[in-house]
């Protein structure tokens, strides 16, 4: 069996041990030579693994690293298009407020089925219940172009016990909440505001309607004095029923008027019985 090694191989320690010709102290030192570079290819292939491992390892870490920039980045634009993780969108207009002279408001009472109907100059909306898969009442105020100019924002709910929220859809962080009524003065946001109407709790159990009205401040007036001055207590609530066209008022049963004689007798009877009793102790 030739073990002679080919032209481009290593020595192998069976060749320099069983070649006829061999010298001792050549093979000696040919066999430390072939002990040294099977020794030299361990450590090379132990420094390859080693360097591929953290390669690997090194890989891994710029592509956690890469995927937590990346989250920062999708926070920060979220929260420049007016968004943050767990807040809802700014919300979409779906009317414009028409404000009524408060000089020509209805101070009848009126209900909140009725169409059309603006006591006091609120307008109605509906809150409707979470499974229905509508949005929430958007409104847009507009007028509100000035430095510093003030929007009072009223809502009662109907029955006026209910939990209600409103909010500036540029201001979703901030959340202004009432049991049965919400009477707020802010500062406009811009030269149009949008108001969001919405609910935390009990809107499970059924839709909410409410009452709502916008009053901007008038221009040239200080806001803070005008938003002191509001009284904040004219609630559609607070105006009487009116009474149907056809509707009898239940008679009232009253005691007989009595002459102006018959209340004096008792008087005179007194004072008869009095001057019989003194004429006689003067006897």
């Amino acid at each position: 069996m030739d073990c002679t090694p080919l032209p481009g191989d290593r020595p192998s320690t069976y060749a320099l041990f069983t070649h006829p010709l061999a010298d001792t102290s050549a093979q000696s030192e040919r066999f430390v030579d072939a002990n040294r570079f099977k020794t030299t290819e361990l450590l090379d292939q132990g420094v390859v693994k080693m360097s591929k491992t953290k390669s690997q390892q090194c890989y891994q870490v710029s592509r956690l690293q890469l995927i937590g920039w990346q989250a920062v980045v999708c926070c920060v634009v979220l929260m420049s298009c007016g968004l943050s993780p767990g807040v809802g969108a700014a919300c979409t207009p779906q009317k414009d407020f028409v404000p009524v002279p408060e000089g020509q408001y209805e101070r009848n009472y009126s209900s909140i089925t009725t169409p059309g109907a603006r006591p006091l100059g609120y307008d109605s909306g509906i809150i409707y219940y979470l499974g229905s898969n509508q949005p929430n009442p958007c409104i847009r105020v507009t007028g509100t172009e000035g430095s510093g100019r003030r929007v009072e924002v009223m809502v009662q709910t109907v029955p006026a016990t209910l939990d209600i929220c409103v909010r500036d859809s540029t201001q979703t962080e901030i959340d202004n909440c009432g049991s049965g009524t919400i009477n707020l003065c802010q500062e406009a946001s811009g030269d149009s505001v949008n108001f969001e109407f919405y609910c935390k709790t009990g809107c499970e159990a059924g839709d909410i309607n409410f009452w709502y009205r916008f009053t901007v401040s008038p221009e040239g007036e200080d806001p803070e004095e005008w938003c002191f001055d509001r009284t904040g207590t004219d609630f559609p609530n607070t105006l009487g029923n009116v009474i149907p066209p056809n509707h009898v008022n239940n008679p009232v049963t009253r005691p007989p008027p009595t002459s102006g004689l018959s209340r004096l007798l008792p008087a005179w009877s007194s004072l008869f019985l009095m001057l019989v009793i003194a004429f006689l102790f003067s006897q």
